[in-house]
């Protein structure tokens, strides 16, 4: 193997040179620490920087990453030391720095890894940009908080982990011929949500220069979850007896194994919670302020006057985002044959559980999302058509609309990913079998990165002509701000896509199926009918 060396404000790191599944050469830094490893005392803990290495660091090999689930293993693995983060270079000194690409995975925040064998550069790699992946704790590790300021867990430590990687980059990408200057931060699901997050959280400002946001943001549910005694709950759970004073239950906590704890830290939300809560351990309001501060305001008060509203924006997500509902299903039928339509108001609307305005939303959604020949209770797809809608799409045109009305100077690119194949739709395989037919949540990922469990595409075929175009719209907006690059105009015949427009819905996207439209977003009708609650209870949309 070839080895190559390179500087860190830490010390120097050795890296190894690699040949991707397209011949194109790259050298791989693995495993590289941005900051102390948060065990034992740090647990639980905002991060810390790094100390320095005297001797030559080996980014040969990976590190770990958080402890979670792992789906395909179907087993917990992973390690509390797991903040370290991999880039991925063609060239340490290019004739110009390259744009710089720093991906945050999904995963619920709870369960996701940054590994190179799902998260391959081979596919962005064929532009020349720089391509960095993270990894940042999950679960309880990642968001623990306590209330007593002696105790210095404020929480959200994990959108702290992601804020020293992008420091770690901001201050030493040059070094792996990166420009500093022209950062585009990008995630999905979780990681989308994450990236939303920074483009409000002030600590985050002047890290990135653009943000790709996929399948989540921070006005979808899952963004924020309420304070509801996580952390004595959780305790409970692993057999904690003591009183509820916090620095009881924090020493409890620590003294825990740590696979103990994911284990049972997502059984804590109730089935009466659940309307309202996706999950214990995620983004909260920080109940006191630190020098870590992440967020103590809520999302919809910070996209109003977000400082990212000056900078351009690519958001997105799957014609069939709700397919992952499916999954949960198959799992548990009464997911299906328990829902209440009355229930699904959004989860950010104060309603009295008689309120009239229930049953007049419920009646618009059967209408809109259920067959008139079948019970709700009885059509899974309705269900996940709305579940869709409700989870991810609603709060992504909310956060557009909220763009928009801030007059600011920043572009909003829209795309909606709609290539239904047989074989590179790997989330809906796996998850739902080959038989499910649609474009589920993060599908589109494996059209970006290379997965081990995926052959590379024919070349001839639909599915690399669309990776082709799929890369080529991400890299080129990462490194212009512009999605428009050459492949994207010849197969639109010179048609423009162009950044939204208007101030409100209906908004016009990139639709990217086997040819590219730029058409009104095709879900606008059923989107309405949610904005139309908001205004009819008084509640801000944007």
């Amino acid at each position: 193997m070839d080895f190559v060396l390179a500087d860190t404000e830490y010390g120097k790191i050795r890296g190894v040179k690699k040949l991707s599944k397209l011949d194109t050469e790259f050298i791989a830094f693995l495993g590289i620490p941005f900051a102390t490893p948060p065990i034992n005392d740090l647990r639980f803990k905002d991060p810390i920087p790094p100390s320095q290495w005297k001797n030559i660091y080996d980014g040969t090999k990976e590190k770990s990453s958080s402890v979670a689930y792992n789906f395909h293993l179907k087993e917990i693995n992973g390690s509390e030391d797991c903040l370290y983060l991999n880039i991925y270079t063609k060239n340490l000194k290019p004739k110009e720095p390259q744009g710089v690409m720093v991906y945050i995975h999904g995963g619920g925040f709870v369960e996701g890894s940054n590994k190179i064998d799902v998260l391959g550069p081979d596919y962005l790699l064929m532009a020349n940009v720089v391509v960095v992946t993270i990894n940042y704790r999950l679960g309880a590790l990642g968001f623990m908080s306590f209330i007593d300021e002696t105790l210095k867990i404020p929480g959200n430590a994990a959108m702290k982990d992601q804020v020293m990687a992008m420091k770690f980059v901001k201050k030493n990408i040059e070094n792996f011929g990166g420009n500093p200057n022209n950062i585009t931060l990008f995630g999905h699901s979780s990681g989308g949500c994450s990236v939303s997050w920074h483009c409000v959280s002030e600590i985050s400002k002047g890290l990135f220069n653009r943000a790709i946001i996929m399948s989540g943001c921070v006005l979808n549910k899952f963004a924020l979850t309420p304070h509801k005694g996580w952390g004595i709950r959780l305790a409970r759970k692993l057999g904690y007896e003591g009183n509820e004073e916090e620095k009881e239950v924090a020493k409890f906590l620590r003294q825990i194994d740590a696979v103990d704890i994911v284990k049972v830290q997502e059984s804590l939300v109730t089935a009466e919670e659940r309307d309202k809560i996706s999950g214990a351990f995620a983004p909260h309001m920080e109940r006191y302020i630190s020098e870590q501060t992440f967020n103590s305001e809520f999302p919809i008060n910070l996209v109003r006057k977000a400082w990212s509203n000056d900078i351009d924006v690519l958001i997105g997500g799957t014609s069939d985002e709700g397919l992952m509902f499916l999954e949960y299903v198959q799992k548990m039928p009464m997911l299906l044959k328990s829902q209440k339509l009355t229930n699904a108001i959004p989860f950010d609307i104060d309603l009295n559980v008689d309120d009239p305005i229930r049953e007049e939303f419920a009646d618009k959604l059967k209408s809109l999302y259920f067959s008139p020949d079948m019970d709700p209770t009885e059509d899974v797809m309705g269900f996940c058509r709305l579940k869709g809608d409700q989870s991810l799409w609603h709060g992504m045109q909310r956060l557009v609309q909220s763009r928009q009305h801030s007059n600011n100077m920043g572009k909003t690119f829209l795309y909606r990913f709609a290539v239904d194949s047989p074989t590179q739709n790997y989330y809906r395989i796996t998850r739902l079998g080959p038989e499910v037919r649609g474009v589920c949540h993060a599908d589109e990922i494996s059209f970006l990165f290379k997965s081990v469990r995926l052959d590379v595409p024919l070349e001839d075929s639909m599915e690399f002509k669309t990776i082709k175009r799929f890369v080529s719209i991400f890299t080129s907006f990462a490194t212009t701000g512009n999605p428009n690059d050459n492949i994207i105009k010849a197969d639109m015949e010179n048609i423009q896509w162009n950044p939204v427009e208007t101030i409100d819905p209906p908004f016009k996207c990139l639709n990217i199926d086997e040819a590219l439209t730029f058409e009104v977003f095709p879900e606008s009708t059923r989107l309405k009918v949610w904005n139309e609650i908001y205004q009819k209870t008084n509640t801000p949309l944007y």
